[in-house]
């Protein structure tokens, strides 16, 4: 009887701060953000005094912009429960930053070095106070752009910078049956389709494009690429046809810089991408830096490179890890120099780095 007692008994499962902790990572993984911050709160709550938590949630909330709260919880695990919890200072400077309260984040960054000087944060902290103290408004006004990615088209765009074509193309075509009349992001979808080699679909879309009433210049650009990748005669003829363009518009613009970089363009791709950056309220996320870097590092201008690919580095947040490749990729090319490759240009670790990594 006690045998069959004990079966019939249910064994709770034990849903503790850990728990939640863990379910809250894997959203923030796939970009479940809001999910994350859920997950996370509970496991907060459960567990209030668990400075790794408390942390966890602050990036989480700066992830979604919400500096000012993330700071309220890096504070409280300062002041009641880790003061030792020395990257604490770090990512608060860097909302600091992102909130324009530039006197304050070096006050933090100091901090964070006195304590940590060669701590994991070490050269970050260092770069982005060099920035603060160096660039001043300039700062202020790139950080301004760089508001988290909220629109639907902002985040393909995001996708397909980050080389993350399938998602690209997920996202393009949900946004397409809702929308069918947003022609660009039918570019963005053939671009999608490009890189994951299905280049027939790709060709399709874009022909429907150009044969509209008012041609896709989007559509335009790519086909161009497309052209030129594969090698047929009339390549330099649509190179040609783009090539001394000025549009009015900064994304057509930015479009026809990627679309001159891998055309071989290279110092028409540099000289557009300066346009942007010099003069023009255009979004100047790390990805456009990193590029602005690698269009300088083509035409032979390494030390502006550099200054771009720290720029970068600064500027991520989430993954400065990109940047620290390609600065250590420039720094050993200056004595071979070698010239970086097109795929470069797309803002994630190049494959062989990750390959020697493993």
């Amino acid at each position: 009887m006690n045998q069959e007692k004990k079966k019939g008994q249910i064994i709770p499962f034990m849903q503790d701060g850990a728990y939640f902790y863990k379910k809250g990572i894997e959203a923030y993984q796939n970009r479940q953000v809001d999910q994350a911050v859920h997950y996370i709160q509970r496991a907060v709550r459960l567990d209030p005094e668990e400075p790794v938590f408390l942390c966890q949630l602050a990036i989480v909330l700066a992830e979604k912009g919400e500096f000012e709260k993330a700071n309220d919880w890096l504070e409280k695990v300062i002041n009641e429960v880790d003061e030792t919890m020395s990257e604490c200072y770090f990512f608060m400077a860097n909302n600091l930053a992102h909130l324009g309260h530039f006197e304050l984040a070096k006050l933090r960054l100091k901090k964070y070095l006195k304590m940590e000087p060669d701590g994991e944060f070490a050269e970050d902290a260092q770069s982005l106070l060099y920035m603060i103290e160096e660039e001043g408004e300039d700062l202020e006004d790139e950080l301004d752009e760089l508001d988290p990615v909220s629109t639907p088209l902002e985040k393909i765009a995001d996708y397909l910078n980050k080389g993350n074509y399938e998602w690209a193309e997920k996202e393009a075509r949900g946004y397409i049956l809702e929308h069918s009349k947003e022609w660009d992001v039918y570019a963005y979808l053939a671009e999608s389709l490009m890189n994951q080699g299905k280049i027939e679909e790709a060709r399709s879309i874009l022909k429907d494009l150009l044969i509209k009433e008012d041609p896709n210049f989007l559509a335009q650009c790519l086909m161009t690429v497309l052209i030129k990748k594969n090698g047929e005669q009339e390549s330099q003829l649509w190179i040609n046809n783009l090539k001394d363009l000025r549009p009015m518009k900064d994304w057509h613009t930015y479009y026809l810089a990627k679309t001159m970089f891998f055309v071989g363009e290279y110092e028409v791709s540099y000289k557009l991408l300066q346009r942007l950056y010099r003069g023009s309220d255009f979004r100047k996320t790390p990805a456009f830096f990193h590029q602005l870097g690698i269009a300088a590092w083509k035409n032979g201008h390494t030390e502006k490179a550099q200054r771009h690919f720290e720029k970068a580095r600064a500027l991520d947040f989430h993954d400065d890890s990109i940047a620290a490749v390609y600065l250590d990729l420039l720094s050993s090319s200056l004595e071979k120099g070698t010239s970086p490759e097109n795929e470069w240009f797309i803002y994630s670790e190049p494959e062989r780095i990750l390959e020697s990594i493993e």
